[in-house]
């Protein structure tokens, strides 16, 4: 059971911030909209909602990132742990090395995200939501948001695999891939030493990992693992979208 919980505590402590940048992003893109409008009440288009959605996912890679980075390479060592493999991406790269993939996330998560919202508002209003505290009306916010998740994890998916096997290698060219000499000079690379030995074909980067990858294993290697995904983004993102409208209906009630 240890074995399926491997690499959580990254998402547990990234989340939390991520989910912040990242509604508080969209809020504020939708007002900056709101304003230019200047209609009331406003209520945005679909193609509004994605590119504040899209814009969003843009400044969600500050905390995306390093979330995934440490948990892909925790996930990808036997035997590691979340803590030993951030101080050895610490000591050996700095800070600088918690966004190796910085790229790639980005272009993964700006269209992703911008999926993500247009699904939901869209699901929203096409269910006919409303602010009401019904049985109904949670069903039919929970099935906006899973859907949503699903909608959007299927028109990523593809980047979500290059991203992964860009960040569970070690940035370092195959001609300095002398493995001794490498933890000699950075005794803290051992945590990462699987990830040095093991990582072939090195990838030089986003178009390098694709075509290497299309080679080696076909159109069906960008579609691995994407059953457990949409399985997992059914609640994870039912959850995440009713908390969130939870929460916004409970501030607004709040007297200030």
């Amino acid at each position: 059971m240890k074995s399926l919980l491997k690499g959580v505590e990254s998402p547990i402590i990234g989340l939390a911030l991520l989910n912040s940048i990242l509604f508080a992003s969209y809020g504020g893109i939708i007002r900056a909209f709101e304003k230019y409008d200047g209609k009331s009440p406003f209520v945005p288009t679909l193609s509004q909602v994605y590119f504040a959605g899209f814009g969003a996912g843009i400044a969600c890679f500050l905390a995306s990132t390093p979330t995934e980075l440490v948990k892909c390479r925790t996930q990808a060592v036997v035997n590691s742990s979340t803590w030993n493999v951030f101080k050895s991406i610490l000591f050996t790269q700095g800070i600088r090395g918690f966004y190796h993939g910085a790229l790639i996330t980005i272009i993964r998560d700006a269209p992703g995200y911008g999926v993500y919202f247009w699904a939901y508002e869209g699901l929203k209003r096409v269910l006919g939501v409303t602010m009401a505290n019904s049985s109904e009306n949670v069903i039919k916010l929970l099935f906006a948001g899973g859907m949503a998740g699903i909608l959007s994890w299927s028109s990523i998916y593809p980047l979500d695999v290059i991203k992964s096997r860009l960040q569970t290698q070690i940035s370092l060219p195959p001609s300095s891939m002398n493995l001794n000499s490498i933890l000699t000079l950075n005794p803290h690379l051992e945590e990462l030493a699987p990830l040095v030995s093991e990582n072939r074909p090195y990838y030089n980067g986003i178009i390098d990992c694709t075509i290497k990858s299309y080679r080696a294993e076909g159109i069906s290697v960008f579609f691995r693992g994407i059953t457990p995904t949409l399985i997992r983004a059914l609640p994870v993102n039912a959850v995440t979208f009713y908390i969130y409208e939870a929460m916004i209906k409970w501030l607004n009630d709040t007297p200030k």
